[in-house]
């Protein structure tokens, strides 16, 4: 089989040209193998981009403590050559990140079906839906302004880590970021790698292919030519700012992905988010420069954002702008995400997240 065939080799850069990491290649010996018998599933996460992900236990892995919590992503029996090859590819590609801001792959159980990957538990879940739960009602937000830049550093220091990686992410965005906990020291990181492991897939150079791709967090030389660099993940992540203090809208309110297509390139941006500080927008319209040199880099971002939190301890707390403003539009594409004549296929986890205000 495929996995049998990967195992007995090494998979080099020249399989995919694009992808680089600090000099490395990619092995699935380097993989930590953990026997099943030393995993437990406890409780069901939801859907993953492949199958079901679970809470677990696992004991006897050597360097951890035992019993270790864990969240196990699953790879369902009967499934498709590619699938299994892009299951393998995201263990490979989060096997070799090594940084607080990047979730932690534990290890990979694939001599057993189903296969299982490993990850660091991250009792937060996700960042948009922790910031949906945080928004003032009948009561102020218990999140303050410094609450929300540090969750913006966090997750630009693990940028600055990719970046200085040459590593393209594709997908920053607040649905693949998570938290450690939801009280006082969470720590964010990125926690999604689906659309960087399908640069793996031959499709994606194949010519008039369609894809699920995230449009609304893309600038105009992603979505148009297909052009991915350290730059794109900038405006991504100007993107996810605009999320952060928004507290988890739907970046372009009240547009479709076509027109927030023709809208970006035609030069539009996004407004601030209510009660954002201004210092905060302009790091986000710093990242959405239409042209990529122009943007800044992560060490540049870093800081930009520690100079906002010099600045903002005393500006109050963000209130949610009226759902009104920043309704969706349910009746149009409802992923955030718009078929691109760009030639990959996503299946990632990106392309599977319901449309939510």
């Amino acid at each position: 089989c495929k996995l049998s065939k990967l195992r007995a080799s090494t998979i080099m850069t020249d399989y995919n040209p694009n992808y680089c990491f600090a000099g490395k290649t990619a092995s699935v010996n380097d993989l930590k193998e953990v026997p099943r018998r030393n995993i437990s599933l406890t409780r069901g996460l939801g859907h993953g981009a492949f199958g079901e992900v679970y809470e677990g236990l696992a004991v006897g892995i050597p360097g951890e403590q035992s019993p270790l919590q864990v969240a196990v992503k699953t790879l369902p029996e009967v499934c498709s050559e590619q699938d299994e090859l892009d299951f393998l590819m995201e263990a490979l590609i989060i096997s070799k990140f090594s940084h607080q801001n990047i979730v932690r792959c534990i290890g990979v159980s694939l001599q057993a079906m189903p296969r299982f990957i490993l990850l660091e538990l991250m009792a937060g879940g996700d960042l948009k839906t922790f910031l949906r739960e945080t928004r003032p009602r009948l009561h102020p937000s218990s999140l303050t302004m410094v609450d929300l830049l540090n969750v913006a550093r966090d997750i630009a220091k693990g940028c600055q880590y990719l970046e200085e990686n040459q590593f393209i992410h594709r997908d920053i965005a607040a649905r693949n970021c998570l938290l450690t906990c939801k009280g006082l020291g969470r720590v964010a990181k990125i926690g999604d790698f689906g659309m960087a492991r399908d640069i793996y897939r031959a499709s994606y150079y194949r010519k008039g292919g369609r894809a699920m791709l995230p449009v609304k967090w893309m600038p105009p030389e992603a979505f148009m030519e297909g052009i991915f660099t350290s730059k794109t993940d900038t405006w991504s992540f100007g993107v996810l700012l605009w999320e952060i203090f928004s507290l988890g809208y739907m970046p372009y309110p009240s547009r479709s992905n076509q027109e927030v297509l023709e809208f970006v390139t035609n030069g539009g941006r996004m407004d601030p988010p209510k009660n954002c500080p201004g210092p905060v927008y302009r790091i986000m319209t710093q990242s959405w420069q239409h042209q990529p040199e122009d943007r800044p880099n992560f060490s540049t971002i870093l800081e930009r954002i520690d100079y906002c939190l010099q600045v903002t301890d005393s500006v109050p707390t963000p209130v949610s702008p009226p759902a009104a403003s920043y309704a969706d539009l349910h009746h149009h594409d409802n992923h955030g995400h718009l078929h691109s004549h760009f030639h990959t296929h996503c299946q990632g986890s990106s392309c599977h997240h319901p449309a939510q205000p």
